[in-house]
């Protein structure tokens, strides 16, 4: 008897919980992106397709007749990487003397962007967002998925996954 009692208070706590939680205000949705600078321009990148940042590598081996803008392959860790020139991919000249690497990864296919500046973890909400594309004569346009708004500040979306789908991208060989 005891134990059917016991039980019915476990159930009761159970059901007073979940109706506690029903009426909490949901948190609102958040995306994460990696703020970047390249050929004069400010960027985030989704959080999920940046897998790490890193230093420039002292030494590349450069890939006989491949395009100006693949700067070479380094060994990172054990891994090869191909290092590609994100501003001269797209015809534009990199500004900053602290280049550093966004390795973005889209399915097996692996890449260190060489970038201008790498600033920090952006955090927006749902609402901020806005489908609107970068100008019709932005040399990123294919590779952007509208921006988010904070502020005066516009933030434009880089997605790595669309770059690493663009056949000229992926033909690096001259």
């Amino acid at each position: 008897m005891a134990l059917k009692g016991f039980i019915e208070l476990l159930r009761l706590e159970r059901l007073a919980k979940s109706r506690k939680a029903e009426r909490q205000p949901k948190p609102a949705e958040q995306w994460q992106g990696i703020a970047f600078e390249v050929a004069g321009e400010t960027f985030v990148a989704p959080i999920g397709e940046v897998v790490e940042i890193l230093s420039v590598p002292d030494s590349l081996t450069t890939v006989p007749l491949s395009k100006p803008w693949l700067l070479g392959i380094a060994n990172i860790r054990g891994q090869i990487l191909p290092i590609a020139d994100l501003a001269k991919f797209v015809n534009q000249k990199n500004t900053g003397p602290k280049s550093k690497l966004l390795v973005i990864k889209h399915q097996s296919l692996q890449v260190g962007l060489l970038v201008d500046r790498v600033g920090h973890i952006k955090n927006f909400f749902a609402h901020q967002y806005l489908p609107k594309s970068l100008a019709a004569n932005s040399p990123f346009l294919p590779y952007n998925h509208g921006h988010f708004e904070e502020g005066e500040q516009s933030w434009p979306v880089f997605m790595p996954s669309l770059l690493i789908q663009d056949p000229r991208f992926l033909q690096a060989a001259q």
